[in-house]
């Protein structure tokens, strides 16, 4: 096998990166990484069964977190429609409590609601887009190595290792993803209220007082 990027051997194997290199790969890339080994004597000794299962134990780990944000998340966006919904109801509430002068205000206030919770709510499902994607990816990976592993009779083990070693990577990529996740603003709570302006309690008192 060679080097896409120097068209040499690849005949290394960086455990930092868990990557295979070539000579140059290892100058030019790989200089301060310890632990180098010849990559012909880690595929020697890698089992594949058990990476397999390492890297299917990932994907159902990160599946099962993605799909419990998701049902979170889902119920969020649902509790949000309802504090919506509420939202509108105060408002015709305020309107009737003031009089039929206040027709704008009525109208300002539910383009605020609307313009707040459509952008709230465009935000979340945008969010939930994006990890339908994530557990999308998983899945193919899965289903790759599966393929990959289970061609074993028909390609080298050196193919096999290679094709493991690629969702492997993948697979981390999506752990960090998750792992950032974490600190993303994004999985906080959604949560739209109305809150009464000192205009309004004004026009309120003048009303009770009258």
């Amino acid at each position: 096998m060679e080097c896409d990027k120097h068209g040499q051997q690849l005949i290394l194997y960086c455990p930092s990166h868990l990557m295979p290199c070539c000579d140059e790969c290892i100058s030019t890339s790989h200089s301060k990484c310890t632990g180098i080994k010849s990559l012909a004597g880690v595929v020697e000794k890698t089992k594949i069964d058990k990476s397999k299962e390492n890297v299917e134990t990932d994907i159902n780990s990160i599946l099962s977190f993605l799909e419990k944000l998701i049902n979170h998340k889902s119920k969020n966006i649902k509790t949000g429609e309802n504090n919506y919904k509420g939202i509108h109801k105060s408002i015709k509430v305020m309107r009737k409590e003031i009089n039929k002068h206040l027709d704008h205000l009525e109208k300002k206030l539910c383009q605020e609601a609307d313009t707040i919770w459509n952008q709230e709510k465009s935000k979340a499902n945008d969010f939930l887009y994006e990890i339908e994607g994530k557990k999308t990816n998983l899945k193919e990976m899965k289903k790759q190595l599966l393929t990959v592993t289970s061609q074993t009779s028909q390609t080298s083990k050196l193919q096999t290792f290679l094709g493991v070693h690629k969702i492997e990577q993948q697979v981390h990529q999506c752990q960090r993803y998750v792992e950032d996740l974490e600190n993303d603003e994004r999985t906080k709570e959604v949560d739209i209220k109305m809150k009464q302006n000192d205009e309004i309690e004004k026009i309120l008192s003048k009303l009770e007082i009258s």
